[in-house]
């Protein structure tokens, strides 16, 4: 009887892929002939095209494996007709492009191939949907594609109001729906304000959509204020809304409104940018309390108000699992708030201010209430590292700051994932260090110090983590010394040291 392995399983085989890179992949299909049939459907599985053309030979060689390609150009159209119209995908997806690029002639050639992949699943793609031919062919193409349900959509130029009408009314059984408009109006004309006041009426009468997931970027006013609030009221299964910009005050208390009429009860996933504006961002506080499953997941594109603060640890402190503050930065004080006024967070990201000339006061007796927390993540601004040690630094605000801060997160036993953006001078085990503070974070798998140069880690840096952190596999250290790493691997030959990171 032929012995059966675990790779001859699929689904014990896909399982023990994942965790492999493509170098990984790579040299296990270079093993033998049954290694390579073992590996080849994971290698090959998701062709990336990104800085190259798809290379015909593999793609006919390996077209059996191949479920996916990403970053391919609407420029290769030739190899596009050629070769994908053959290939059984499931994902596709094309390079954004904008304005600058003229490739109508090369959309008007790809589309028709796309109707013949029936089997797409998920799509990314960048049209000039102001030309009617390419329109009409866009519409056709989705009617073609019965098992798409992922749709992403770049209108690289002003698109009519009529023909977002049309596209919204193809995409009604489409699970996630990202859609990108222009910021060029090529001169809106009155004529146009009508049309789109138009087709918000008529988007109010489209059937219910699908939709879980939504996405939507506009930099046109007309847009945003005719298209995207109507559509808010046709979609009552949605999950996950991501506003990447919100140009009008009104679009928020749209947006409240519907939610107080229950019209988006399953919405718990939300990002939202542009709310520089105080009104803003009362206008949103005051949506919080409609949201009727409770926030789970928030990414904000601005730094909260001492009334969004409240309104947070108000309205979602039962429900709120992962919190984001992108860009600009919140105070030290508004940090401990939030740990504090928010027990179930288990992930959280954001720029702290560190200034050591700030006249915020920190209460340092307020302790961080959400011990599940699993990945932290904390940019430092402002701080410096001189004088360490000294007089000065000994009774700094700046050193109060940090004690508190590292006080805290060496509380939190459940981290998996630690990211801490600045140059701490100081993040060693010698006297004024805040290594050794951290040994109770025994399940960290990642400790990532962005943006560093630690040239201070050694051996003794390096078997401390070993031992305190049993659970560690992955150390991003682009500065620290050889020995450094060397120690690491010697202990744990399985340990991943990165040297660049993409964020």
């Amino acid at each position: 009887m032929e012995k059966i392995t675990p790779f001859d399983i699929p689904l014990l085989n896909n399982e023990i892929c994942q965790y492999l890179s493509c170098e990984d992949l790579t040299r296990c299909v270079l093993v033998s002939k049954v290694w390579s049939a073992w590996f080849s459907p994971a290698l090959w599985r998701d062709l990336d095209c990104r800085n190259k053309k798809p290379d015909t030979l593999i793609l006919t060689r390996q077209r059996g494996y191949i479920r996916g390609v990403r970053s391919v150009s609407m420029e290769c159209a030739r190899v596009i007709r050629e070769q994908l119209g053959t290939l059984n995908l499931q994902r596709l997806e094309f390079k954004k492009y904008f304005r600058g690029l003229d490739v109508h002639r090369a959309e008007i050639r790809v589309l028709p191939v796309l109707e013949r992949i029936t089997t797409l699943q998920h799509l990314q793609i960048s049209l000039s949907l102001d030309r009617d031919n390419i329109y009409q062919q866009w519409i056709r193409t989705l009617e073609a594609l019965p098992h798409l349900e992922s749709l992403c959509l770049t209108c690289v130029r002003f698109v009519e109001g009529k023909a977002i009408q049309g596209i919204l009314t193809s995409c009604c059984r489409f699970v996630r729906l990202s859609l990108e408009f222009s910021d060029e109006d090529d001169g809106v004309q009155e004529e146009d304000e009508q049309e789109y006041r138009d087709t918000k009426a008529a988007i109010g009468k489209i059937p219910e959509m699908r939709l879980r997931e939504l996405a939507f970027l506009s930099g046109i006013n007309l847009v945003e204020e005719n298209i995207l609030q109507p559509l808010l009221e046709r979609c009552p299964r949605m999950e996950k809304l991501d506003l990447g910009w919100i140009r009008h005050e009104s679009t928020l208390k749209h947006l409240s409104k519907t939610l107080k009429e229950n019209k988006l009860p399953k919405l718990r996933h939300l990002t939202m940018g542009g709310l520089y504006d105080s009104h803003f961002q009362a206008a949103f506080a005051e949506m919080l309390p409609h949201v009727e499953c409770g926030m789970q997941s928030l990414v904000f594109h601005n730094s909260p108000t001492e009334a969004l603060t409240q309104s947070l640890i108000l309205n979602s402190s039962g429900s709120l699992t992962n919190l984001h503050f992108d860009y600009p930065d919140i105070g030290l004080g508004t940090l401990s708030k939030l740990m504090a006024g928010l027990p179930n967070l288990q992930s959280f990201n954001s720029t702290i201010q560190a200034y050591y000339y700030t006249s915020e006061a920190v209460p340092v007796d307020r302790h961080w209430e959400c011990v599940n927390l699993k990945n932290l993540r904390l940019r430092l601004r402002g701080y410096s590292s001189s004088a360490i040690g000294g007089s000065r630094w000994i009774g700094s605000r700046q050193k109060i700051y940090l004690d508190y801060m590292f006080s805290e997160v060496a509380k939190l036993t459940c981290l998996q994932e630690l990211i801490i953006g600045c140059d701490l001078k100081n993040m060693y085990l010698k006297k004024h260090g805040y290594l050794a503070r951290l040994a109770d974070l025994k399940q960290l798998k990642v400790f990532d110090l962005a943006n560093t140069s630690h040239k201070t880690f050694g051996k003794q840096e390096a078997l401390w983590m070993i031992k305190n952190w049993p659970k560690l596999l992955q150390v991003y250290e682009p500065g620290a010394p050889e020995i450094f790493k060397e120690t690491l691997l010697a202990k744990r030959p399985l340990m991943e040291i990165i040297t660049r990171r993409h964020y």
